[in-house]
């Protein structure tokens, strides 16, 4: 059995400048090391250096091991997957892709805080719009602690505050990100729109899912980004749970944004 698509995810196509393909990147790097460990040509004479850069070197050192083929794709991602250091080289019989390339393939994979981000705030989004299709299943009461771990589509008891927990920590166990807690509980449950859900970043006029819109003694929480007029927010300050715009009440406050890792 070869290496697993989670030790080496696929990250091509890669090719030649010309391919339209990409043309750099920590793949590239690894699979000059690859072929340097197998013997495929990748000298100190040969291949240059062991760069970023899928070059004519790299594709030729390619070629040698695996002809018919062009660039990097998932067809040859499948087989150096398999490919181990031939009898005779000074690496025999281990991974041609050692644990140093999969680690800068790895690299390239890993999404980066944007792509977290918004993971994140999808999963917030998921939360609001199962709560409110499912809004006779909520009572609402002002009991502390909150139990963080709800089903939105449930029976759930919560608040407005409560909610906002409830849908930050929904969203934690989704993505598997490090999401923080907005209320600064440390995830125990309590905490309310004062305790700390009011204490992050204050944001005006463009605003992203998961801010905070406070009001006095009320919080919302935004799922769907827009500006004043357009944006989307959860409420829960009474059964059922109902979206609202920012507006919708004569006491706002302010909106914060809290910390999304």
């Amino acid at each position: 059995m070869g290496l697993s698509a989670t030790a080496v995810p696929y990250t091509g196509p890669y090719g030649k400048p010309e391919s339209g393909h990409k043309a750099k990147g920590p793949t590239a790097e690894a699979l000059k090391r690859a072929m340097k460990r197998a013997g495929f040509g990748f000298e100190s004479t040969d291949l240059g250096d062991l760069d970023e850069h899928y070059n004519d070197a790299l594709e030729s050192a390619l070629d040698r091991w695996d002809s018919g083929a062009n660039g990097y794709g998932e067809g040859r991602w499948e087989k150096i997957r398999n490919l181990k250091c031939p009898e005779g080289t000074p690496n025999e019989g281990t991974w041609a892709l050692d644990s140093y390339a999969q680690s800068l393939i790895q690299s390239e994979a890993a999404p980066t805080t944007d792509e977290k981000k918004a993971t994140i705030r999808s999963w917030i989004t998921d939360f609001c719009k199962k709560g409110i299709a499912n809004g006779s299943r909520w009572n609402y009461t002002q009991n502390r602690p909150v139990d963080i771990t709800v089903d939105p589509t449930g029976n759930v008891n919560s608040d407005c505050s409560g909610s906002v927990i409830q849908a930050y920590r929904y969203a934690k166990s989704k993505s598997g990100y490090a999401v923080p807690d907005p209320a600064k509980q440390g995830w125990s449950g309590y905490g309310n729109t004062d305790y700390y859900e009011d204490d992050h970043p204050t944001v005006t006029g463009s605003y992203q899912v998961g801010d905070l819109a406070h009001y006095n003694g009320h919080v919302c929480l935004c799922m769907k980004a827009g500006n004043a007029e357009t944006a989307d927010w959860w409420s829960f300050g009474s059964e059922p749970p109902s979206k609202r715009k920012l507006n919708y009440r004569s006491d706002f406050r302010k909106v914060v944004r809290p910390p999304l890792l």
